[in-house]
């Protein structure tokens, strides 16, 4: 699988630059930035998907989305 990469501008503290200077070399920054918006976007996907997965689980709630669907179709 081929990835087109894209160039992001992006602006942080001058504390968080002087950290991750110190932490990754130069020339790993870009790969380091990806893999940790990769990371905390999976994780925010997973906590999307359990909440859908909660309020699935509302039968109180699913029995009113129906009967707005029902709402939507008359109207």
């Amino acid at each position: 699988m081929e990835f087109t990469m894209r160039t992001l501008s992006i602006t942080i503290s001058e504390d968080l630059y002087d950290n991750l200077k110190h932490t990754v070399s130069s020339r790993q920054i870009s790969k380091f930035v990806s893999e940790a918006v990769k990371e905390k976007l999976c994780k925010k996907n997973e906590e999307l998907y359990q909440a859908y997965l909660e309020a699935s689980q509302d039968l109180e709630r699913e029995q009113e989305l129906k009967e707005w669907d029902i709402l939507n179709v008359e109207a």
